[in-house]
């Protein structure tokens, strides 16, 4: 990869738009070149740039977004960095760039953009911000970190690296190489290998607290849980049956009490009945009145329609004659508005010359008018523009002179403050200083937090760990005494027992009173036995052996007393095993909570060790860090001094940079206040000539308008004089509208007037006509309401009806007859529901009783129910209480199944991690870490090694023995003889130190060839000798097609290396470039 152009705006010092072509002959004929300038002008900007525009950070800033740019020039608005590349793929341009809202110095920022293109062709390759640095990586093969480490070599990093001790050496080397990788997966290996033994111990610790039942005590269960189950189905038999003989007396006493209660509804139906018998007939009398409800209403509407044309007739024929004496006042109306309108129109068209000459004579006044108005307003603003100027000169010359005052009182301040010029060109260096001072002060009280933090998390896990192990006595002490009281209760069960089965002490229970019954049945039968006799054959069975003849039948006695004593031991025996199984579970949980607290112990002693190592990690960085800030601290204090700062303050050194940034600032708005004022002296002295002479063109203009508005108003006065003489002052336009408005109104009453005249003769001719209508209708009326009257007669005679009174009586509306027939229809559906209910239930009563289930009264099966069912429940419970110990039994048998195969997995899998861990894993990651470290180490000191000897023949690299990160030389010019590398000379030292950074730029770059290298370091500790042995060195570089660039302000670099790129310090804190391909933008 070569650096082929850099384009750049608006950076730091260097404001402006600048251009340098590095593929200028000067930078490739000689193939290295110096970038020069005093400290704090800019140079190291030049290496920002590069890195901004491809990736969009630099090593001193970071990344840079659109909510901080702390390298775009103060006071500017918009900045960007764009760099020309050459690769093996290709030419590509990466062009990077931000502005503020507007353009406005004082805008927001808004989000950087960024984009890759050919740069042959100008296509774009990438613009989405987040991916630009994608494609860079994909077109030079190096990612930023990478890009730093083999292309641009940061100041002063390889002398410290190779001065460092070996403790100090291995974070160097891992900052630089990139191997913190190792060392995280060292740790985890180390985390992954504790956390899987945890696992295994703690599965191991749960297995223990798992107890299950010997085969004996399970068998023992499982024959009560069947003898209870036998019990507890014929209890359940019993209680069905006893609800049911229950449920049966419940449902006879329900149907008697129901047939009672329908008996009363029956006769409260009849009574409603006979209640409703006069309603029922009038509901008859209306449903025959209700077939003669359309004939009559037929007779009643042509009855209303005769009535209504006789009314209509007689209105109608005494309005004729009104009408008729109305039509003819009309008349006369009508006549007399048609001459009114004639007589207006005849004095509008008279009117009609005089009006158009003064409507002229006014148009010409209204134009004079115009004229006059508008020399007046011209003349009024001549005279204020006029007065604006004299009034302008004044304030010129009184701003004039603050001016001058003002300019003297800037001289004065720059006099007085002309060492804060300093901080121009230096602030930039000091601010630098003092962010790397606060982020090492920031670092330092994040490492004593963290150290605080730590050791109070040490002392909290000691505490918890303290605590768990009086825990893990006190259960430990718990599960013993558990154990021992289970034991002594199975030992006095066994003694109890006397080394039989409880199951055996049931059976011969069992056969005792089985025995028992026989001989109480035997007892019964004594007549028969007495007829008995030995040898003679039974006559019920046909033996001759008679054991229970008369005097051999045993007597109750002996088999009574040891049932009662079977009864009591298996009691007691009972009680026994509920008490063993009490305590067992006792011992069960004390087992469980001891797993559990021993495994929980596991891990707090675990946790208690990594603070305690964590603890000693922080106080060791701490220490670092409290070196390394009281270094700079020195170093800064030192550099403060020529600005009258003799130490800095204590604490926060925000306020001093901020001080700083005050005076510079104050200094700047000084330089440029000062430019300001002369560049306002200047304009204001050019405005006062300026103003002079528009104010002598204004009074000329003035004058000549006067005399033009003189005129106008004389030619005014004379049309006035005509106007008036013509048509006095009365306005034309408004005597025409009332002419207009009169003729107007005339022909609107004569419309009116002929309008109501034939709206009177229509109405008289259609009132006439209409009483013609009325009379015919009339006359065809009466006939039909005769015969609607003649018919409706017979039919009233036919229905039943004596006259129509006698049938209006008898109408019901419609309302009234529909709920009279609903409660009819309602009355009979209850009386044959009622029925139908009364014959169901006497026959389930007859039904039911037929059935004879039980002799027993309902308080009787009721006593038995309660006492049945306490008995079942009971014995639920019992057979439960067997069931769940043999269902616990079976779970913690697949638990402790289940367990065994996930510890033989945990196990399998702790092996695995123990191999890998005695390879690779640490707690604090120095195993892995110090391997990957010592093998890229070797690769590091084989490349170093290849460029050393191109510097001279005396000295070879080699890593030390016994500590795989120390570095000796071997000297050939004493024979063969190791050294260390701290007994070398300083031209020496830095001779090996440019070979370990040019060996790691190689090592770095993997297969990409780097062809551009940019060296920030110092040189200034080096005499002649080894200032000349490393500039041809890296002059040699050009053999292998290089361009070496070295960012220094050594007067004896710039001799020695003719190609320079100078940056110059300017006013203002700017700086300029010059030198070959170097140019300014305009």
């Amino acid at each position: 990869m070569r650096i082929l152009q850099l384009r750049f705006q608006n950076l730091n010092s260097l404001v402006g738009e600048w251009q340098i072509d590095l593929a200028d002959p000067a930078f490739t004929a000689d193939g290295i070149f110096a970038i020069t300038g005093p400290t704090g002008a800019g140079k190291t900007t030049l290496l920002d740039a590069i890195c901004l525009a491809l990736y969009g950070s630099t090593p001193r800033l970071g990344r840079v977004t659109n909510s901080s740019n702390e390298i775009m020039s103060r006071q500017t608005g918009e900045c960007f960095a764009e760099v020309t590349f050459e690769t093996a793929g290709g030419r590509y341009r990466c062009h990077w760039s931000q502005r503020r809202a507007r353009g406005r110095i004082d805008g927001t920022l808004q989000a950087p953009k960024h984009e890759i293109a050919d740069a042959d062709s100008g296509r774009i390759i990438e613009s989405k911000l987040s991916r630009v640095a994608e494609q860079v990586e994909l077109a030079t093969g190096m990612d930023f970190e990478r890009f730093t480490r083999s292309m641009m070599l940061a100041q002063g990093g390889f002398a410290a690296f190779l001065q460092a001790t070996a403790d100090k050496r291995a974070p160097i080397l891992e900052q630089i190489t990139g191997t913190r990788i190792y060392s995280e997966i060292s740790v985890r290996v180390h985390e992954r290998q504790r956390s899987e033994r945890q696992a295994l111990e703690l599965l191991q610790a749960e297995t223990a607290g798992i107890v299950l039942l010997d085969s004996e005590q399970e068998q023992q269960l499982r024959e009560q849980l069947a003898l209870r189950t036998a019990e507890e189905q014929t209890l359940a038999s019993e209680v069905e049956a006893t609800r049911q003989g229950i449920d049966w007396l419940t449902g006879l006493a329900s149907l008697e009490r129901e047939l009672v209660l329908l008996a009363e509804q029956s006769e409260n139906l009849r009574r409603e009945q006979q209640d409703f018998e006069p309603q029922l007939k009038q509901l008859a009398l209306a449903m025959q009145a209700m077939l003669l409800d359309a004939p009559h209403a037929t007779l009643r509407t042509t009855r209303q329609q005769l009535q209504q044309d006789r009314d209509t007739l007689v209105r109608e024929q005494a309005r004729l004659p009104e009408l008729e004496q109305a039509a003819g006042q009309q008349q006369a109306a009508l006549d007399k508005a048609v001459q009114h309108c004639e007589n207006s129109r005849r004095q509008l068209q008279e009117a009609a010359p005089v009006l158009e000459q003064v409507r002229s004579l006014d148009q010409r006044l209204q134009e004079q008018r115009r004229l006059i108005a508008a020399e007046q307003q011209g003349c009024t603003a001549d005279r204020a523009a006029l007065e604006q100027l004299h009034g302008q000169r004044t304030h010129l010359q009184a701003q004039l002179d603050q001016a001058g005052q003002a300019l003297q009182g800037v001289q004065q301040y720059l006099l007085q403050h002309a060492r804060d010029q300093w901080l121009v060109g230096g602030l930039a260096g000091v601010r630098e200083q003092l962010d790397g001072l606060l982020e090492r002060q920031q670092e330092l009280g994040r490492r004593e937090n963290e150290l605080e933090a730590a050791t109070l998390q040490h002392r909290q896990a000691s505490t918890e760990l303290g605590a768990l192990r009086e825990r893990y006595r006190q259960q430990e002490k718990a599960l013993q005494e558990a154990e021992q009281a289970t034991v002594r209760a199975r030992a006095a069960l066994d003694s109890l027992l006397q080394g039989r089965l409880l199951r055996e002490y049931r059976a011969e229970r069992d056969a005792l009173q089985r025995e028992r019954v026989l001989l109480h049945r035997i007892a019964r039968l004594e007549d028969e036995r007495s007829r008995l006799a030995d040898g003679q054959p039974c006559p019920l069975c046909g033996a001759t052996d008679h054991p229970y003849a008369r005097g051999n039948v045993p007597t109750p006695d002996a088999a009574e007393r040891r049932i009662a004593e079977l009864d009591r031991l298996i009691a007691h025996a009972e009680e026994q095993e509920a008490l063993i199984r009490r305590l067992e579970q006792q011992e069960l949980k004390a087992r469980t909570d001891f797993g559990e607290i021993h495994a929980t112990g596991i891990a707090a002693n675990h946790t208690e060790q990594s603070a305690g190592e964590r603890v000693a990690a922080l106080s060791a960085a701490l220490q670092g860090a409290r070196e390394e800030f009281a270094r700079r601290r020195q170093l800064l204090a030192e550099r403060l001094q020529p600005l009258g700062i003799d130490s800095l303050p204590e604490g926060d050194l925000a306020p001093l940079l901020q001080q700083l940034e005050q005076r510079l600032a104050d200094w700047q708005a000084r330089v440029a206040s000062q430019t300001e004022i002369e560049r306002r002296i200047g304009e204001l002295n050019s405005e006062l000539r300026h103003q002079q002479t528009l104010a002598q063109a204004a009074e000329a203009a003035l004058a000549q308008r006067d005399q033009r508005l003189q005129a106008l108003q004389q030619e005014q006065q004379g049309l006035v004089d005509q106007r008036r003489a013509l048509f006095d002052d009365r306005d034309p336009g408004t005597e025409e509208q009332r002419l207009r408005r009169a003729v107007t109104d005339a022909e609107q009453a004569e419309k009116t007037a002929r309008q109501h005249h034939a709206a009177l003769q229509q109405q008289w001719h259609e009132l006439r006509a209409h009483v013609q209508s009325v009379q015919q209708r009339i006359s065809r009326c009466e006939p039909e309401l005769r015969q609607l009257e003649e018919d409706f007669a017979e039919a009233l005679v036919q229905a039943g009806f004596g006259d129509e009174q006698a049938y209006l009586a008898a109408v019901l509306p419609p309302a009234e007859r529909e709920r009279l027939g609903r409660q009819a229809r309602e009355l009979e559906r209850r009386h044959t529901e009622l029925e139908a209910r009364i014959s169901d239930r006497r026959q389930r009563l007859a039904a039911e009783q037929a059935r004879q289930l039980t002799e027993q009264t309902l308080e009787q099966l009721t006593g038995e129910l309660a006492t049945r069912e306490a008995s079942l429940a009971e014995m639920r419970e019992l057979c439960s209480g067997l069931r769940h110990r043999l269902q616990d039994n079976d779970r913690a048998r697949e638990r402790l199944q289940e367990r065994q195969q996930a510890i033989e997995a945990q196990q399998a899998e702790c092996r695995r991690w123990d191999a890998l861990h005695a390879l690779i894993g640490s707690a604090d990651g120095k195993k892995y870490r110090n391997f990957a470290q010592g093998l890229t180490f070797e690769m590091m000191v084989g490349h170093a090694n290849r460029q050393l000897q191109k510097m001279t023949d005396r000295y070879l690299l080699v890593r030390d023995a016994e500590q795989p990160l120390e570095l000796n030389v071997i000297d050939n010019y004493q024979a063969g003889e190791v050294r260390s590398t701290k007994n070398l000379s300083g031209g020496e030292s830095f001779i090996v130190s440019l070979a370990l950074a040019l060996g790691l730029s190689q090592m770095s770059s993997r297969n990409v060839r780097v062809d551009s290298l940019f060296l920030d370091e110092g040189f200034g500790t080096l005499d002649e000798e080894a200032l000349d042995t490393a500039l041809d060195t890296l002059a040699g570089l050009q053999q292998e097609g290089k361009l070496i660039g070295i960012i220094s302000h050594v007067q004896a670099l710039k001799e020695r290396i003719g190609t320079r790129i100078r940056v110059y310090p300017g006013t203002g804190g700017r700086s300029r470039i010059s030198g070959p391909g170097c140019l300014q933008i305009v």
